[in-house]
């Protein structure tokens, strides 16, 4: 399973087009049989930051996917728009493969997505992606709709291992967090006796309150 990000922000003073502009985006996207979607980040990011999200059966089918909407003459329209748009601020973009285990089938995640972004340290991949697994376990059973853990090719993350808890809205989060405190302290008791690696960073996104209303 493979899914890709582009992640913008607005220029301030410029919201309404902006918005226009991600919407007009995802609609292409949709229009060319991609599931996609947009999740707008609600903390850890220093201004508001908005992904367009997209997923696929494997590197084929991305592959197969991008060059047919690279050749769209919609695509290219909508693309240069956002160029050519003083509203836009280009973020980051960037393509994840997700790692055996976490790799149901290809969807997006409906609500709330908790990303976490691990760098580990040299020798200690294994162990991280281990620790993964076991987190996982637990996550679910406190109340987590779906867990992805994927390896990061490319932008501000490169090189990360990311592992994303998705709920489906705030509330289902918040009992999440509540429920899974004490067990989620122990986990990383024990993890920081000999850390595998270090956080980069953690983002909690949600649906967006303004696009495509």
């Amino acid at each position: 399973m493979i899914f890709s990000s582009n992640v913008f922000a607005a220029h301030p003073g410029h919201a309404d087009e902006f918005t226009g502009l991600m919407a007009n985006m995802l609609g292409v996207v949709l229009e060319h049989g991609v599931q996609a979607g947009i999740k707008v980040s609600v903390s850890g990011t220093s201004t508001t930051e908005v992904f367009i999200n997209s997923v696929y059966d494997n590197m084929s089918d991305f592959a197969a996917s991008t060059e047919a909407m690279r050749k769209s003459k919609k695509w290219v329209d909508v693309y240069m728009s956002i160029g050519n748009s003083a509203a836009t601020i280009p973020i980051d973009s960037f393509i994840a493969e997700v790692l055996p285990g976490f790799d149901e089938a290809p969807s997006l995640s409906e609500g709330v997505i908790m990303a976490n972004m691990w760098r580990p340290h040299p020798g200690r991949l294994a162990d991280l992606k281990t620790g993964m697994s076991i987190a996982k376990e637990m996550h679910m059973g406190h109340g987590a709709s779906a867990i992805r853990a994927y390896q990061i090719y490319g932008g501000r993350y490169n090189g990360c291992y990311g592992y994303n808890v998705s709920f489906s809205d705030m509330k289902a989060m918040g009992s999440w967090w509540d429920s899974g405190r004490d067990d989620n302290e122990k986990f990383f008791d024990e993890a920081g006796k000999n850390p595998s690696a270090e956080i980069q960073a953690q983002i909690i996104m949600d649906n967006p309150a303004v696009i495509g209303k």
